[in-house]
């Protein structure tokens, strides 16, 4: 038997033992390996970006990490920083410990330590004074600009500080509304 007859024998004496192990019976294909919906997400340094009609960004959501529950969908975050920054209008930061966007919703919970701070104004016109809001709840919904809460909260002004339960502010109107509970502490 020459060089190249032995060759052609061993291909196919190669080629027919894989057809034989590829029909052997019980042999199943290998399994595909499939991204599935339910295992979620888990980012780093996350940022979101929001838009106004105008096509200018509006609002920014950054933090630490985002973590989607494969279960319910939710997107859990920490150390998170809610950035409102209109062109027109008063610029709103608010930041907490944690926050959470449920699924199929644009609201964005924040909890543990929540602070608001309105970055416009000086401390020479009181009027115009950053305000300070803190709360351990507070809840933004981005489509209307309004972020609420059910909460006790404390509202600082330079030395002055109000107090009360419940709260809406309307981010766009720059307006605050306490609900409930309310009480002052003005120093001279």
């Amino acid at each position: 038997m020459g060089r190249g007859s032995w060759l052609i024998g061993l291909a196919l004496a190669a080629a027919g033992s894989g057809v034989v192990f590829m029909l052997a019976p019980g042999r199943q294909p290998p399994p595909v390996t499939r991204l599935r919906a339910e295992q979620g997400y888990y980012v780093k340094e996350a940022r979101l970006t929001g838009t106004g009609t105008d096509g200018q960004i509006l609002y920014t959501v950054t933090t630490r990490v985002a973590q989607q529950n494969p279960a319910d969908g939710t997107v859990s975050m920490q150390e998170v920083a809610v950035n409102y920054v209109p062109t027109a209008g008063i610029p709103w930061d608010m930041r907490a410990t944690h926050g959470q966007i449920p699924r199929d919703s644009n609201i964005i919970q924040l909890s543990g330590d929540v602070l608001i701070t309105s970055t416009a104004g000086t401390a020479a016109n009181q009027r115009q004074a950053p305000l300070t809001i803190q709360t351990d709840y507070l809840e933004f919904d981005p489509d209307t600009y309004i972020a609420t809460t059910d909460r006790h909260v404390a509202i600082q002004r330079l030395r002055d500080t109000l107090y009360g339960r419940g709260m809406r502010v309307y981010l766009k109107q720059d307006r605050l509304q306490l609900e409930s509970e309310v009480r002052r502490n003005f120093l001279p």
